[in-house]
């Protein structure tokens, strides 16, 4: 009897050890992807985004997983958050030209805008190429938050209750901020964009512009990077945090750490709260956790342009300096959404037993802006001005 009690104890002592082994190995595997090659952990996620690695956040388990049901026939309406050079003009084509819909986007040719309209002609999405710029050219986070409601009632022409999922995309923020340069270069302003947070829009004192032409058209790197009211400087974070809580445009009343603290803090917050997010360097991850967050499908692949060093920009050392500096909190928003973006890729993978491995996630080299992604979607956007 003795040597069966022992056998049952020393045979459960190996599993209970085998089980710790096996989880510690998983739980090291995220710590793993943060060393280099001389195993050393980055001391911050400014330094991580430098070395091309990922932070290591802990996420909670409803911050990770995503899974909604989108009725589009129901009460459900998408609302797409699009920032400026992030790739969101392409995501915007695939919402309304590529999901497979029983009642798909009716889209004309030579119509900027397209009918997204549910049987009942209810509006399912709230976005550029759906609803027009119904709440400002590229209203930010805030200027959504107090619009869409109104601005939904208005063109529907009656009031009913509606559920919302805000979604987004985001971009690498050197890749981000040099294309915003070569397209401000090429005559781009966005100067119609209303800036309104609480209920009025920015003073010209509070932003004003960087240039005092009709255009900053020819813009220098150097000017471009030293102009201090550049709204391109941390331009995601800014449009994603809740300005009211740092007093909108209005940088009297606290310091410029404590400002830019809580507007970072602000931007995590409601990225966490955002229904979906895509990172447009991972194009094809997009779609499949889109597809997955919203059980919907896309009827043709997303395409990831290659990286070729062909039109690589010529910057100097400085200016690299200087656009890592401007850009410092978008840099930290970027790696902590990265970051929740591949933690969901895995919870996504580990749910539809995909067991195909993540391909390498590594940026190289931060400052190769070649396959300028977002270029091709100028080409038909007569500079945004007009609508």
């Amino acid at each position: 009897m003795m040597k069966i009690y022992r056998k049952i104890f020393w045979t459960t002592l190996i599993v209970g050890i085998c089980i710790v082994f096996v989880s510690m190995y998983f739980s090291n595997l995220h710590v793993n992807e943060m060393k280099d090659l001389y195993g050393v952990l980055p001391k911050s996620d400014f330094e991580s985004y430098l070395r091309g690695m990922l932070p290591q956040n802990n996420f909670s388990e409803t911050e990770i997983e995503r899974d909604y049901h989108f009725d589009a026939e129901g009460a459900d309406v998408m609302v797409f958050l699009h920032m400026q050079k992030t790739g969101g003009t392409t995501l915007g084509r695939h919402l309304v030209r590529n999901l497979d819909l029983h009642k798909p986007c009716v889209c004309t040719k030579k119509k900027k805008r397209c009918d997204c309209l549910t049987k009942k002609n209810t509006i399912w999405l709230f976005s550029r190429y759906s609803t027009g710029w119904a709440c400002g050219l590229h209203a930010d986070w805030t200027e959504l938050k107090e619009c869409v409601e109104d601005a939904m009632n208005r063109k529907e022409g009656f009031t009913r209750k509606r559920r919302y999922y805000y979604i987004s995309i985001f971009r690498d923020p050197v890749k981000r901020f040099l294309s915003e340069w070569k397209h401000v270069r090429r005559g781009a302003t966005w100067k119609t964009a209303e800036l309104k947070c609480n209920g009025r829009s920015a003073s010209l004192e509070e932003v004003p512009f960087c240039y005092k032409d009709a255009s900053w058209r020819g813009v220098s790197l150097d000017d471009f990077l030293n102009c201090p009211n550049n709204l391109a400087r941390n331009r995601q974070t800014r449009m994603l945090a809740n300005l009211s809580k740092i007093n909108c445009y209005n940088k009297t009343g606290m310091t410029e750490e404590e400002r830019n603290e809580k507007m970072f803090t602000s931007a995590k917050e409601n990225l966490l709260d955002l229904s979906f997010f895509g990172i447009t360097e991972f194009q094809r991850y997009t779609q499949k956790l889109f597809e997955y967050t919203f059980n919907l499908k896309f009827i043709n692949d997303f395409v990831q342009f290659n990286i070729t060093r062909s039109d690589q920009t010529k910057i100097t050392e400085e200016q690299k300096k200087k656009i890592l500096d401007v850009n410092k909190l978008d840099i930290k928003l970027y790696q902590f959404a990265k970051d929740l973006f591949f933690q969901r890729v895995r919870e996504m993978k580990r749910k539809t037993k995909d067991y195909n491995p993540i391909v390498d996630h590594i940026v190289a080299d931060t400052f190769d802006d070649s396959s300028d992604y977002a270029f091709s979607e100028d080409q038909d956007q007569e500079y945004e001005d007009d609508y």
